[in-house]
């Protein structure tokens, strides 16, 4: 089998079945898709069980044995048996079309440890922009092209838009971490300085929801903060601990995710800001010997609360003019 598809399956109802159909109209390769079902209030156990049954030959259901994205993301590669695994999220979909026409291209080109793709954002009010780094419609197998992809993406560590191998993550025991926010920075980190044979494909065929009611990316506590900051700390350390020649842009990147985080302590509950605020300062060493443009050394100077500030204005810019989330 080609592919095995690793769904997580909690408090979805409203988006399960355009999730799982979009999957379903895949052809032209072998996959499974592997839902792992953790119990809730609404009917998303009840809708995968019904699909499951009509589509038998090719969904299988596994119950999740902990708590969280990352649990349930493991337990699906422990029952995955796919030559390559993709790991998407419930309430977003893809373009089957797209996404057969990757699989065929990757399966005459085996074998390679990660794709790479461009995806589309779909907004709260369902328009949608595509992030478009990745040049061309066509696989390409070139681990030059990882500088190139890098430098113009803003960040690399959505789990959705990574296909690996299957072998490739067993033998180098790359897991997501469990009981912690932000684990897709770890992990994808862990890929991209692990991995020996890249491949991109600019053709996008995932959609991400953002914004959307309910979802608990959108609930901002002081563990997001606090797992955050950690996350970034330990790829911080895996890149300042590598000889990879791609250290600094990496660096850049992670950098750039901890200036952005500044906002993040008007997200959480006002009595908790000042916390939140502490929290993220005492990580600034990380990054202050880091080569930073002038504008990063600007926010770092003003520190958290100001840096927060001047972040905040942006985002409201961006929300309610340019319809950018």
């Amino acid at each position: 089998m080609l592919l095995s598809i690793i769904v997580p399956v909690y408090q979805v109802e409203k988006y399960l079945k355009t999730c799982i159909n979009s999957m379903l109209n895949c052809h032209g390769f072998s996959y499974e898709i592997i839902l792992v079902v953790k119990p809730s209030c609404d009917k998303s156990e009840h809708i995968a069980n019904d699909i499951q049954k009509e589509y038998s030959d090719r969904v299988i259901i596994v119950n999740q044995d902990g708590d969280g994205l990352s649990n349930a993301r493991n337990v699906g590669l422990r029952y995955a048996i796919g030559d390559y695994v993709a790991f998407f999220d419930s309430d977003d979909y893809i373009d089957a079309t797209a996404f057969s026409d990757l699989m065929k291209s990757l399966e005459s080109r085996m074998p390679v440890d990660a794709v790479i793709s461009d995806y589309y954002i779909v907004g709260n009010s369902d328009n949608i922009s595509q992030v478009d780094t990745i040049d061309g419609e066509e696989l390409i197998c070139d681990n030059g092209y990882l500088e190139v992809f890098l430098k113009k993406r803003r960040n690399y560590w959505n789990a959705w838009q990574y296909v690996l191998r299957r072998n490739f993550l067993l033998e180098n025991k790359l897991l997501f971490l469990e009981g912690t926010y932000s684990e897709d920075i770890e992990f994808a980190t862990g890929v991209i300085f692990t991995a020996k044979r890249f491949a991109f494909y600019g053709k996008p065929y995932y959609y991400y929801r953002i914004g959307r009611e309910g979802s608990l990316a959108n609930k901002v506590t002081l563990k997001h903060v606090v797992d955050l900051m950690n996350m970034l700390e330990m790829s911080m350390n895996r890149v300042n601990s590598s000889d990879a020649y791609l250290k600094n842009t990496i660096r850049d990147k992670l950098f750039l995710q901890y200036i952005l985080s500044f906002v993040m302590i008007f997200d959480v509950n006002k009595s908790e800001r000042k916390k939140a605020a502490d929290i993220i300062k005492n990580k600034n060493l990380l990054y202050k010997n880091n080569r930073n443009s002038f504008l990063k050394k600007i926010l770092l100077k003003l520190g958290v609360l100001n840096g927060a500030r001047v972040l905040m204005l942006v985002r409201m810019l961006r929300r309610g003019i340019l319809k950018i989330h």
